[in-house]
């Protein structure tokens, strides 16, 4: 396959993943085809105006990384950097300065470049390489990151971490996102063996993220007893999975919605898995 075809097969997955991703539903706290769950700012057209306009930037990632494959991982790093700063003035111009999806800019970038060098180094896209190379390009990063954190001016994420030492996305992604790897993927292609519909199908998926990792979301919206209850709620649901479950799921949603929690972390890690799934899948 040529380069300029993977590229388009890597951008087609993520563009996918990330409808996907908003359209499914009943999702508790978050914007979906039933509701705009905890958000009042945006709806699922400010989602799918968000996830057309990012199409082309995660097939700049995959050309980033093509090109540039000789380079260390931190230079490629720092070039997907760039172009992921681009990528949110982009998402913010089109959404009207609404942060829809600045943390699966992040994220599905990443796993844009990571896909690209797996197929580059290996002929291939699987979901080891890309967890490998995901970890190569960001590791140095993460923890230059870390240790240059601005108190002065400090992140959502960075206010998290120094208040309760929960790393967030960032650790999530310097270790290959092992969520995914370990817990979402790997439930997802279990799940395909139910009769399910796939919609019900990438709610669990979500609820399983939501129960496995500490979600900086839930936790700026709710603290840590937001969290707790929010992790309570999901591994409550996944006791008994079945179709009937989806009205439970509805009253989860409007429990969320009246503590103004958005497991908004997690539906980034449901966007990665799926993302992933369309790629090893097709």
């Amino acid at each position: 396959m040529e380069y300029t075809k993977i590229c388009k097969k890597i951008k087609k997955s993520a563009l996918k993943a990330l409808l996907y991703e908003v359209i499914v539903g009943p999702k508790p706290g978050l914007v979906d085809r039933y509701n705009n769950g905890s958000h009042s700012d945006m709806n699922i057209f400010t989602f799918i105006d968000s996830s057309i306009e990012l199409e082309d930037y995660f097939e700049d990632c995959c050309s980033i990384a093509l090109e540039n494959s000789t380079e260390d991982y931190d230079e490629i790093f720092n070039l997907l950097r760039k172009r992921g700063q681009k990528a949110e003035d982009e998402m913010f111009f089109i959404t009207k300065n609404i942060n829809t999806h600045k943390g699966a800019i992040f994220s599905l970038g990443l796993v844009s470049a990571a896909s690209a060098l797996s197929f580059l180094n290996a002929n291939s896209v699987t979901a080891e390489n890309i967890s490998y190379y995901v970890k190569k390009l960001y590791s140095k990063a993460y923890y230059d990151d870390l240790n240059n954190i601005n108190k002065e001016n400090l992140t959502a994420g960075e206010k998290i971490y120094l208040n309760y030492g929960i790393h967030g996305v960032r650790r999530e992604v310097s270790e290959g996102f092992p969520t995914v790897f370990n817990h979402s993927l790997p439930f997802l292609l279990d799940l395909e063996k139910k009769n399910l519909p796939f919609n019900d199908i990438c709610i669990y998926v979500l609820l399983k993220i939501i129960s496995k990792s500490d979600d900086t979301n839930i936790i700026s919206r709710g603290g840590r007893e937001g969290l707790d209850y929010a992790k309570d709620c999901a591994v409550n649901i996944l006791e008994n999975i079945a179709e009937d479950r989806i009205d439970d799921i509805k009253n989860m949603d409007l429990a969320f919605i009246s503590k103004n929690l958005s497991p908004g972390g997690s539906a980034d890690l449901l966007a990665v898995t799926l993302m992933i799934y369309f790629l090893i899948k097709n």
